[in-house]
């Protein structure tokens, strides 16, 4: 576009020099100097003006992220190791045998979904090699999202089994919408599609809810909770002792996706390190 209006400017002020055939008077040769440096100036600053234009894209800062967008990357991306050091610190906090019974549950709930992935091994979103924004890209299949899973059945048992009944609606609202910040980032990063995460969560809350009624049991007789209380508290207590905590922990880290899957790391360079 710069060269385009530089030639027909410079083609414009050649007509108007040459206008006339025979020689021009000298008022007219100075009439026509003047014009052809107002042409000149004019062109010059058009030339600058439409330099300015084109580069205008490419100079142009981006945007910063909005403020939902960091909200939903900062739970997304948070979300795993909050919600596990959070019941392992409600655990270590209560030893009892409802919290120890829900763990079990827990950790039921998520091989269950390891499981899954191996049988249906359904693949995650192609789009998740190209994006930068996951780090950590996990090599597993997507169908049920674990995540997903963890977040149903975990929201769910601490809702009906741990909170007051006066409590429960606001507790179960305020983990229904971390769940939904937390699960949208996984979609919007293509680290699951939208059945992916539909599946694991719909999963999750049935497991929860079988786990409850037939786990824990309704007046907390279910044969997991009856179990517990003969093998792992202490009838003197009524709690476990604080050194067996170090089971949950290794359990934990085992299951645990991202924990599981930065292990995996570590241990894979460990071991071409010794080669």
């Amino acid at each position: 576009m710069v060269q385009f209006i530089t030639k027909t400017i410079a083609l414009s002020c050649l007509l108007s020099a040459t206008k006339a055939f025979a020689p021009p008077s000298r008022c007219a040769t100075v009439a026509a100097l003047s014009k052809a440096h107002n042409h000149f100036v004019e062109s010059k600053m058009l030339v600058t003006s439409a330099a300015k234009d084109d580069t205008s894209d490419a100079t142009m800062p981006t945007s910063t992220p909005d403020l939902s967008y960091q909200l939903i990357s900062l739970v997304g991306k948070s979300a795993s190791s909050l919600v596990s050091i959070s019941f392992f610190l409600l655990l270590a906090t209560r030893r009892d045998a409802v919290t120890l019974t829900l763990f079990i549950g827990s950790i039921y709930n998520a091989v269950s979904s390891k499981v899954l992935k191996k049988i249906l091994n359904h693949e995650r979103p192609a789009n998740l090699q190209l994006t930068e924004n996951v780090k950590l890209k996990p090599s597993d299949g997507g169908m049920p999202s674990s995540h997903a899973m963890s977040l149903g059945f975990i929201g769910t048992v601490i809702t009906f089994a741990i909170i007051p009944i006066e409590q429960q609606y606001l507790a179960g609202s305020t983990m229904t919408l971390y769940s939904l910040l937390a699960l949208r980032y996984r979609i919007r990063d293509h680290l699951h599609t939208v059945d992916q995460v539909a599946v694991g969560l719909t999963l999750g809350v049935v497991n929860a809810v079988l786990w409850l009624k037939y786990g824990l049991g309704d007046d907390r007789t279910g044969p997991i909770m009856t179990w517990v209380k003969e093998n792992c508290i202490s009838a003197e207590t009524g709690v476990f002792p604080y050194a067996a905590l170090a089971i949950p922990i290794v359990v934990g880290a085992l299951v645990v996706g991202s924990f599981e899957r930065r292990i995996a790391i570590w241990l894979k360079e460990n071991k071409s390190k010794t080669k």
